[in-house]
């Protein structure tokens, strides 16, 4: 299956949709936003961030002026309504089997085309708001694209809406962006026994030094 082009004012009216509901049930904050490559002819971007609830997909597209490709599991497109929503803002299916190579190969097209993408190095939500180990895909993506990686620090939606809960709490929620590299461009971690993981775990690295920032007071947007 192939990537939906979407509509730009379906996904600008969700954004503002969005945005409106996460600051007046999160009192949602952004910051260093600026840090995101904005030439989309130049070379891809993969904004990497940290992930513990459901609602931290939007987190990145409401607080972007450039337009964002997510990442959803197949079967939700077979949802009338969320397939609707999904198909509207341009998102692209992935199957639930990692080795789904096709999608690997559009992913890596995609972001050779300049296209700016989410992925979540954890792969799935913290069950207990702690952040894990990332798996490979991302560093394999981010190797074989040439792709920028921003890392990307999601502070309280776990607090908010941890995985399992039956309610949103109104809790307050930030984003951070750090600053982008080119992980296909260290030579350090391309030479290292194994690149795809060594890209992986620094991109987590970089987004749990992101957090230290914050919580020493020292973040720099």
């Amino acid at each position: 299956m192939t990537g939906y082009k979407g509509s730009g004012f379906f996904y600008r009216l969700i954004r503002v949709a969005l945005y409106t509901v996460y600051r007046i049930l999160f009192r949602f904050r952004f910051y260093g936003a600026q840090n995101v490559p904005s030439d989309t002819q130049a070379r891809g971007v993969i904004l990497a961030p940290n992930h513990a609830s459901f609602i931290d997909p939007p987190i990145l597209g409401i607080s972007l002026k450039r337009r964002v490709t997510f990442l959803a599991k197949e079967y939700l497109f077979k949802n009338f309504i969320v397939g609707a929503v999904l198909r509207g803002i341009g998102a692209y299916p992935i199957k639930s089997e990692k080795d789904d190579f096709r999608s690997i190969r559009d992913l890596i097209r995609l972001l050779k085309g300049g296209q700016c993408v989410v992925v979540f190095p954890e792969g799935t939500r913290s069950a207990d708001g702690q952040m894990k180990e990332p798996e490979s895909g991302i560093g394999f993506l981010a190797a074989k694209s040439a792709a920028y990686v921003v890392p990307v620090y999601i502070r309280g939606s776990y607090e908010a809406y941890p995985k399992g809960a039956k309610f949103l709490k109104m809790k307050p929620v930030s984003v951070y962006y750090g600053k982008p590299f080119i992980p296909a461009e260290e030579k350090s971690l391309m030479q290292a026994q194994d690149p795809y993981g060594a890209v992986s775990r620094e991109i987590m690295a970089r987004i749990r030094k992101i957090k230290e920032d914050v919580e020493a007071g020292s973040y720099l947007k």
